[in-house]
């Protein structure tokens, strides 16, 4: 896209993965740092649900291996998951005041003066104002903010503080926040206050691959701006989605006519689909790229049949959290029928465009090994069997944080240079009943998302036997909310917000707070019906990565 003169890159990274990247990059100059469960003595999952994640398997045993070693298991979270009910202490935190917390748990450390003074005094930056500021987060007004109580608060600082080696894990649940980059910024600061940054059992920084950047980024036009106002997203060539919507609807700050989408379902996974769907069909030119027809390939003006990943050669070189390797994905057949692998269209695409010298791979192979070259790996080697990358810790110490000052920042110049607040900062959700009392008078219930158990996002609900497991879309409904609402469990019940209503069938627990509805996301690719991105809300964004409170809404919910 640098190449075709385009900036306006947009994929769903504002609220998956990219709040986290901003706020390690902001902190300690990495993307990601990865939880070494197996070594660890305490382990922190804060808005995670392994269980339900794609490398549940590997993690969830992992953890509970270190518990059975003695580990303690520390859980936030404002339900009653499965890792919560396994947890040595829960914190059920009021949703979207994460930050809060995890300031007042740094008010803690930092007053008990639990914190890990040589790593502090040595490769930090910033610590006295730090200090300072957490002041004002004290666990008891912290509590009110939370309902968390102020000795839990308390409990969990000294645990995660004195327990050695101690590893946190931030979940996809905070990406869903308008106060996103600060919340991880917070959760960032907390790893490196304690000392557990790089240590066996701590949160490693990973080991990477040197590369080629075939991105061309110097390509694109200086004088051309994305239409988003979001300058470190777009340092990595992303743009929040609702951005582009935004664009589409409005035709500022420029018209956008057309649009390629590769792998994505904008119509359904989007905030405020009704507001997306609307713009899809405004555009003159609509290409989309899928293995099905999904919702937003229904809109699409011309629909191009993707390859599976069984007929596609690819590379894994993702060494984090998931995978501590280099990986070819070979492809085991050929594409069936017209289904052209993505990187074919994009290399034909660019030919076709004129770009010929930018394009010069006759396959991916060749492309791959043009990347890798500077590792010393080839493909060749790499269809052998992945290349294991080596664990190495304290990797800082050779030339310090990738940071302007070369060490953590819990005052961050690059957010100040940006004109972003550099010490995190508690903001109170758009839509609550204490920010929006009068709205919460009609619709007194606070919205958020159940962990997912059986599907992956919108997909695999044509797979009879996951059906099985979970038929139809449900809300979960804390028994005296139902009482009050005259709800069984089984009923088909309506949920409405300002922005729309759904129709799903209510599950009566306990595992839900009174107050709160629990949505299983991701029905409104099979039932648009049930589409639960018909009731949250987009037009309050976090100024940094642009997340909308996909999690976090308000609603009411009636008897069908």
């Amino acid at each position: 896209m640098n190449v075709f003169g385009s900036p306006n890159i947009c994929t769903v990274g504002h609220i998956c993965h990219y709040p986290r990247v901003l706020g390690g990059v902001s902190t300690y100059g990495v993307m990601r740092l990865a939880p070494d469960y197996e070594n660890s003595k305490c382990i922190v999952l804060w808005g995670a649900n392994p269980p339900g994640t794609a490398e549940g398997g590997l993690r969830v045993g992992q953890i509970f291996n270190a518990k059975e070693k003695g580990a303690k298991l520390i859980v936030v979270d404002p339900l009653l998951t499965a890792m919560a009910a396994k947890a040595d202490l829960w914190l059920q935190l009021r949703p979207g005041t994460d930050c809060a917390l995890a300031l007042a748990m740094i008010n803690v450390i930092i007053n008990e003066e639990l914190y890990d003074k040589e790593f502090v005094d040595k490769w930090v930056e910033g610590f006295d104002k730090l200090k300072e500021h957490v002041q004002q987060y004290t666990p008891e007004s912290v509590e009110k903010i939370t309902n968390v109580k102020a000795d839990l608060i308390r409990e969990a600082a000294r645990l995660y503080a004195t327990i050695k080696p101690a590893c946190l894990y931030d979940g996809n649940a905070v990406d869903h926040q308008i106060n996103s980059v600060q919340t991880t910024r917070a959760l960032a600061i907390l790893r490196a206050l304690t000392g557990n940054i790089d240590i066996p059992g701590g949160d490693l920084i990973p080991t990477m691959i040197p590369t080629v950047d075939i991105r061309l980024m110097d390509r694109l036009p200086k004088d051309v701006k994305p239409v988003g106002d979001y300058p470190l997203m777009f340092q990595y060539r992303h743009l929040p989605a609702p951005a582009v919507i935004d664009a589409i609807l409005t035709e500022k700050p420029y018209p956008i006519k057309a649009m390629i989408v590769q792998g994505g379902n904008l119509a359904v996974v989007l905030a405020n689909v009704t507001k997306t769907r609307e713009a899809l069909q405004r555009l003159d030119l609509l290409v989309v790229m899928d293995l099905f027809m999904t919702r937003t390939a229904e809109l699409a003006d011309i629909v191009l049949p993707a390859a599976t990943s069984f007929e596609k050669t690819g590379l894994t070189a993702y060494p984090a959290a998931r995978t501590p390797f280099v990986l070819l994905e070979q492809k085991v057949i050929e594409p069936i029928g017209e289904a052209w692998p993505d990187w074919k269209f994009w290399f034909e695409l660019g030919r076709k465009l004129g770009y010929k010298e930018e394009f010069v791979w006759e396959d991916v192979e060749e492309a791959i090994d043009e990347q890798i070259k500077p590792s010393g790996l080839t493909v060749d080697q790499l269809k052998k069997g992945p290349v294991f990358l080596p664990v190495t810790y304290k990797k800082y110490e050779e030339k310090g944080f990738n940071t302007p000052s070369k060490k953590v920042e819990f005052y961050s110049k690059l957010l100040e240079k940006y004109g972003y607040n550099p010490l995190p900062t508690y903001v109170e959700p758009p839509e609550t009943p204490i920010s929006k009392p009068d709205l919460a008078k009609r619709y007194p219930l606070m919205g958020v998302c159940w962990p997912r158990d059986v599907y992956v996002h919108t997909q695999h609900r044509n797979i009879p036997w996951l059906r099985m497991f979970e038929p139809e879309p449900s809300v979960r409904i804390n028994p005296k909310d139902a009482e009050k609402r005259g709800i069984k469990d089984g009923d088909l019940v309506e949920a409405s917000s300002p922005r729309g209503s759904i129709k799903v069938k209510a599950i009566i627990t306990e595992r839900v707070p009174e107050g709160l509805v629990a949505f299983v996301w991701g029905w409104g690719e099979t039932d648009p019906e049930a589409d639960l991105n018909r009731l949250t809300n987009d037009a309050d964004r976090d100024p940094i990565a642009g997340s909308t409170s996909n999690k976090l809404f308000l609603c009411e919910i009636r008897k069908v």
